[in-house]
């Protein structure tokens, strides 16, 4: 029997770059009208860069031509583009999330328009319904579906095709926001109603690793929404402005003096407002030395109780933040406490799953416009 590591599927998932409809703030869907912007081909060429030394034994996209563009510029770096077509291979079920009222529209008069389907859209995603008008022939019949649950179950029908063809390989999936928050959650267990629990950048990188190539079993996430190769040191806040960023640091092991004086140089340039320990040398030694190095220091807390952050966590998620800033914090904690509260957030089912790396962080925002953290990115570091 072959060991696990050696089964070890290695699954690269990256959305697209930024496209005409994300600039113009529109509602993208599955329509096929949005094309890469300029800067959105700048984002897969340097995703190409970051990626350039890995080799990838198949490449999935989108049939959409925004995914497909930002796949040949990621490509371009290496010039493999010539041998592109012989790897690459266009699945339907890496669609983006079906929006037929939508497609098109702005944002904000979405938003304001459409306000009751656009409150069950963000609170209740797994409920939310569309009409969809098909024709028989002779007639046309309306009917509802539910986009988000249909995603679903196209990401799952996407890993039971898949991944018994590519057992201990690594293959590049490129695809859409919602599709991919849809093959995380099929492949690690978290509900639908988590749909909008993670957030996806345009040509962030997210790698599940599959023990033994089947969804559920053995999955670990290694990484969520890694933007550093676009030249951002956090990724950018998607869900407004304003509220509460947390920058999670696990502790665990021998720390590595090394790596966390490149993350303190890493976090240089963001301004931190209080750093929280708990009640832990080790934790303790680290916070100071990144402290240190912040242009104005910040408040610097040490708590005694080891699920602090659970409780913090909770608090936050059922009060209202009324005012109107972005207050960032870091918060230094063993792995177990960082862990379970990003699996409580997410909602995957065993803590297990998140492969937490020492040295790398973690990051949850509290929006003031809604109760519910967003997990923006996993296991980022300065360390390139």
């Amino acid at each position: 029997m072959m060991n696990q590591e050696f089964d070890q599927t290695r699954v690269i998932l990256v959305r697209h770059g930024q496209s005409t409809y994300n600039e113009q703030k529109r509602y993208q869907g599955c329509c096929d009208e949005s094309l890469l912007t300029q800067k959105g081909k700048q984002q897969a060429f340097q995703t190409g860069i970051a990626l350039s030394k890995i080799k990838f034994d198949a490449i999935y996209t989108s049939p959409l031509k925004r995914t497909r563009q930002t796949a040949w510029e990621i490509f371009k770096v290496n010039n493999f583009s010539e041998n592109l077509n012989s790897k690459l291979s266009i699945n339907s079920n890496l669609k983006e999330v079906y929006l037929p009222g939508w497609q098109g529209l702005q944002y904000k008069y979405v938003r304001e328009e459409f306000a009751e389907e656009y409150r069950i859209w963000e609170e209740q995603p797994h409920e939310f319904t569309t009409e969809n008008t098909e024709s028989n022939g002779h007639t046309l019949i309306k009917t509802r579906t539910k986009p988000v649950l249909q995603l679903y179950k196209k990401a799952e029908e996407f890993w039971q095709e898949i991944l018994p063809l590519h057992r201990g390989k690594t293959i590049l999936v490129v695809s859409h926001g919602g599709t991919i928050r849809a093959l995380i959650g099929t492949a690690t267990g978290i509900h639908p109603q988590k749909y909008h629990s993670i957030q996806q950048s345009n040509s962030g990188i997210n790698i599940l690793n599959f023990g033994n190539s089947l969804p559920g079993q053995f999955v670990k996430i290694e990484a969520i929404n890694q933007t550093q190769h676009l030249g951002e040191v956090l990724p950018k806040l998607k869900n407004g402005k304003y509220g509460l960023r947390l920058l999670l640091l696990p502790v665990f092991g021998k720390p590595v003096k090394g790596n966390f004086e490149k993350i303190s140089r890493f976090l240089r340039s963001t301004e931190l407002d209080f750093c929280i320990s708990n009640n832990n040398l080790d934790a303790q030694l680290i916070s100071e030395s990144i402290i240190e190095k912040q242009p104005s220091p910040p408040v610097n807390l040490q708590v005694s109780q080891d699920n602090f952050l659970d409780i913090w966590h909770q608090t936050i998620s059922k009060r209202s933040q009324n005012h109107h800033s972005l207050n960032t914090g870091l918060v230094v904690a063993d792995k177990n406490t960082i862990s379970s509260t990003l699996a409580q957030v997410i909602g995957v089912k065993s803590p297990e799953c998140l492969q937490l790396n020492q040295g790398e962080i973690s990051i949850l925002f509290y929006p003031i416009s809604q109760n519910k953290p967003v997990l923006q990115a996993m296991n980022i570091t300065g360390i390139s």
